[in-house]
């Protein structure tokens, strides 16, 4: 029992320093983890973002290259397939490239946001505009180079496609032609026909006129005659009184021999 009270007691004194080791080692562990890599300095990345502008420079005149080569081989009529997995590859190179040099403009601008850590000065934060500048070019030039060789592409392929057409169509109707020429004699002379047949209306309506004019020419005569002679128009006027009178008469000569006979009816 004593001794057994005696290793307790021996014991007992080596538990709290072990506590302050292991709290210390844990802290330590921490430490290290939660301790950031450090960032690229100004100067690095700024070498990074002219590496890459250059890189991309380089590759938007190979696609350019590649859009003039597209539009040939597909007036040709020659498909490459290795040729446009190279265009695509080049197409995904470039942008990986913009997007790498997007995270350098970034990174840059996150060292100017630490003035405690890099001291700032207008030279610098110039140079990050004009990063941002260029990086907005080169997306802009890719857009466009990506653009007309899809146009160039799809012009070709149209122009092909017409071409195709038409010789299939030259091809299948070589057997028709003598069809063909029949049917247009059989046109020209329907044609030929109709201008007769307008000719001859021309001719008619000319007739007509012809004889409007005449008919027009009497009835000035007519007139002048008439002015010229004023008994005329009293004699006219007579005649025309005397048929007014004579309708009257024979009017009423009816219209009692109808109620002479409505009595007689009503009579007998």
């Amino acid at each position: 029992m004593n001794r057994t009270a005696a290793g307790k007691t021996r014991s007992s004194p080596s538990s709290p320093t072990l506590t302050p080791l292991l709290r210390s080692d844990l802290h330590d562990e921490e430490a290290d983890i939660s301790t950031p890599s450090q960032p690229l300095s100004w100067d690095s990345l700024r070498r990074q973002a002219r590496q890459l502008e250059n890189e991309i420079e380089l590759k938007l005149a190979s696609l350019s290259k590649f859009g003039a080569t597209t539009t040939a081989r597909q007036q040709q009529q020659q498909p490459d397939t290795a040729f446009t997995d190279a265009k695509d590859g080049q197409e995904k190179e470039i942008d990986q490239l913009l997007n790498k040099l997007q995270e350098t403009i970034n990174s840059m601008s996150q060292v100017l946001d630490r003035p405690s850590a890099t001291p700032t000065n207008p030279s610098m934060m110039h140079m990050l505009e004009r990063h941002k500048n260029i990086l907005y070019d080169y997306t802009k030039e890719f857009r466009r180079v990506k653009a007309n060789i899809r146009a160039a592409r799809d012009k070709a392929d149209l122009m092909n496609q017409v071409q195709n057409e038409i010789r299939i169509f030259n091809a299948g109707n070589g057997d028709n032609a003598d069809y063909y020429l029949t049917e247009r004699n059989r046109v020209e002379s329907s044609h030929q026909m109709a201008d007769m047949i307008i000719d001859q209306a021309y001719a008619t309506r000319q007739d007509v006129s012809r004889q409007g004019r005449t008919i027009q020419g009497f009835n000035t005569k007519i007139v002048g005659v008439m002015g010229h002679i004023p008994g005329i128009n009293n004699l006219i006027s007579r005649i025309n009184t005397r048929r007014e009178r004579d309708t009257l008469i024979m009017a009423g000569v009816i219209s009692t021999c109808i109620i002479l006979i409505i009595l007689y009816w009503l009579r007998t």
